[in-house]
């Protein structure tokens, strides 16, 4: 069924079914109402890819992530999927798994003609080398790009971020209120964007308190170089930068024996069920990944709405769950 064959059946014009059947005000509602019937009738279904010709828009956005083993990415994707089909918007997730090659590979694939917009976390490699000729590829062929949480900085493009150096500097201040004598910042992801504003939060509410205390290495080294740092150091809270980093701290406190938060104290980044089902409960800082979602994909329907807009820094703040382990 095409609308030719449509507007025979109705006795109207090609063009009257196509206003319809798109909620134009120029036709009466109960021609509208009469066509909608009939397409429903004979299951008329538009041809997108006609449409997608006509019109140069695919109405798909690609969503890029690192992983979708992260809780925190997983959340993201929940607050962009309902802005973007409010939006009308299909999705096309692809996952880097953290790879620079692969990123560039889905970038440069996806640019031609597949989708309107990239929404971006950008992948480990690639924040390590600060490789950006693939955004710009995309960005010359108008495909406008969102970057949320991992972003490069020296790109000018619309960012959706979270105020990491801001969170961890207020809790571990609120740790030396409490009277805490050793402060530990604990990191796996050392490598990254938000690893390192979190240990410029720590670093900065540290200064002239405590002697800073920092491990940062692979998850692979971390959990020995904790268990030594807990055997040769008094240490009463430890703040971990990831979740990988959270749990490890976790279990070596426990190995010891120490009671938390008698002995010391943990807080990390973690998903809430996890840290709920650990024991002791976790306390975590919550970076409301939804929320974040939500804003990078409106920036992106905005912005290709109306390719005048100005690139927007959104920042995103996060709260402390207080849980067993505070």
């Amino acid at each position: 069924m095409t609308l030719k064959d449509l507007a025979k059946i109705a006795g109207v014009s090609i063009s009257t079914v196509s206003k319809a059947l798109n909620n134009s005000a120029e036709i009466g509602q109960k021609t509208k109402a009469r066509i909608h019937d009939l397409a429903n009738l004979y299951n008329y279904q538009p041809n997108n890819l006609a449409i997608n010709l006509k019109t140069g828009k695919t109405k798909t956005i690609g969503v890029i992530v690192p992983s979708i083993q992260n809780n925190f990415f997983a959340k993201v994707i929940i607050g962009i999927e309902e802005v973007l089909n409010a939006s009308n918007y299909n999705i096309i997730i692809s996952i880097t798994n953290e790879s620079q090659e692969k990123e560039v590979a889905i970038v440069k694939t996806l640019s031609n003609g597949v989708v309107d917009g990239f929404l971006v976390a950008v992948g480990e490699e690639t924040q390590v080398n600060q490789h950006v000729e693939h955004f710009n590829y995309a960005n010359k062929r108008n495909k406008p790009i969102v970057l949320f949480d991992r972003v490069i900085k020296s790109l000018d493009f619309n960012k959706v971020i979270v105020d990491d150096k801001g969170i961890v500097n207020s809790v571990v201040k609120n740790l030396v209120k409490q009277d805490k004598k050793a402060i530990a910042l604990v990191s796996a992801i050392y490598n990254l964007s938000v690893g390192q504003s979190r240990k410029e939060g720590y670093l900065d509410a540290i200064k002239g308190q405590q002697e800073a205390i920092v491990l940062e290495a692979n998850v692979e080294d971390l959990e020995r170089e904790l268990k030594t740092l807990l055997d040769n150091t008094t240490v009463d809270a430890i703040v971990a930068a990831d979740e990988d980093a959270a749990l490890l701290a976790l279990r070596v406190a426990k190995a010891k024996g120490l009671s938390m938060p008698r002995d010391i104290s943990i807080i990390g980044f973690a998903p809430t069920k996890l840290a709920e089902n650990v024991s002791p409960q976790l306390t975590t800082i919550n970076q409301h990944g939804i929320d974040i979602g939500k804003k990078a994909a409106q920036l992106l329907v905005n912005k290709l709405e109306d390719s005048t807009l100005d690139p927007q820094r959104v920042i995103v703040n996060s709260t402390v769950v207080h849980r067993e382990t505070t």
